[in-house]
C-alpha cells in the first residue's frame, strides 16, 4: 500500500472512532453533557463534546495498535503452528469469551450480584465478531477467513478492552466497546479495498516499487528455470530416443549377420 492510502486509512479510522464515541456518549452522558445543549449552555456542551472526541481518538488509536499487532501475530502463528493454527485461534477465542465475563463479573459484580450488567459485554463482542467474520469470509470465497476474522474480532477486541473492564463506571464501557468493535470491523473489512485501490493507482501511473521489481525478477527467474528444465528434459528425451534408434539398428544388423 502506498503512503497516500496508508495515511488515508489511518485518519479515516481515527475519524470513525471520534464520531462513534461522540454519538454514543451523547446518549449515555445525557445528564452530564447533552442536557447543556437543550438548556442553551453551549460552552459547557462544547467542552464535553471536545472531551468525547479526544477520548474517541484514544480508543481508535488503541484499535489501530491492536490491528497492527494482529497483522504481526497471524503470519507468526501460521509459521509456528502451521495446520494447527486455526485450532489454536479457536482456543484463544474461547478463552477470551470466558475472560470477558469472568474478569468483569468476578472483580466488580460478585457483591452486587447483577449478572446481566456484566454478561452483555461478551454477548455483544461475540455477536459482532460472528457477523463481521461471516461478512469477511463471504467477501473472499475460498479464502477460509472466518476463523482468522473471528479471532481478531473477539480475541483482539477483548485484549483491548481489558484496561476498561476494571473501571466501575459503566459509561466507560459504553464509550469503549462500541467504538472498538466498529473500528476493528472497519479496519478488517476495508484494508483489502485500500490495498486494491493503491495497486490500481500504481498500475495506472506505471509506478513500480522496489519490492515489485524484486517480485518481477523472481518471477522472471522462475520462468527461466522452468524453461531450462523443459529444455533439459527435451534433450534427455532426444538422447534416449537416439539411443533407442541406435540400439534397434544394431539389433537389426546383428540379426542380419
Amino acid at each position: 500500500m502506498t503512503s497516500k492510502y496508508l495515511v488515508r486509512f489511518y485518519f479515516r479510522t481515527l475519524l470513525l472512532g471520534m464520531v462513534v464515541t461522540a454519538i454514543v456518549s451523547l446518549f449515555t452522558e445525557y445528564q452530564n453533557v447533552t442536557r447543556y445543549l437543550f438548556e442553551g449552555q453551549i460552552g459547557e456542551f462544547l467542552a464535553g463534546l471536545v472531551w468525547f472526541l479526544g477520548y474517541g481518538l484514544l480508543i481508535a488509536t488503541v484499535s489501530q495498535v491492536a490491528f497492527f499487532i494482529y497483522l504481526f501475530i497471524h503470519p507468526l502463528g501460521m509459521g509456528i503452528f502451521r495446520k494447527l493454527w486455526p485450532y489454536v485461534q479457536l482456543l484463544l477465542v474461547m478463552y477470551a469469551i470466558f475472560d470477558l465475563f469472568y474478569v468483569r463479573f468476578y472483580r466488580l459484580g460478585m457483591e452486587a450480584g447483577h449478572v446481566w450488567n456484566y454478561i452483555w459485554i461478551p454477548i455483544i463482542v461475540i455477536v459482532a465478531g460472528f457477523i463481521v467474520a461471516r461478512w469477511k469470509d463471504r467477501e473472499a470465497p475460498g479464502g477460509n477467513l472466518f476463523i482468522p476474522a473471528l479471532f481478531y474480532m473477539i480475541f483482539m477486541t477483548s485484549i483491548a478492552l481489558i484496561p476498561f473492564l476494571s473501571v466501575e463506571d459503566t459509561s466507560w464501557i459504553y464509550r469503549s466497546i462500541f467504538t472498538l468493535i466498529i473500528c476493528n470491523a472497519f479496519q478488517l473489512l476495508m484494508l483489502p479495498k485500500y490495498i486494491e485501490a493503491s495497486e490500481k493507482e500504481k498500475a495506472e501511473r506505471g509506478r513500480v516499487t522496489k519490492a515489485e521489481r524484486n517480485e518481477q525478477k523472481r518471477n522472471a527467474k522462475q520462468q527461466e528455470d522452468i524453461q531450462q528444465q523443459k529444455k533439459e528434459k527435451a534433450q534427455i528425451e532426444k538422447r534416449n530416443a537416439l539411443k533407442y534408434k541406435n540400439k534397434t539398428r544394431q539389433n537389426k544388423l546383428h540379426d542380419k549377420g
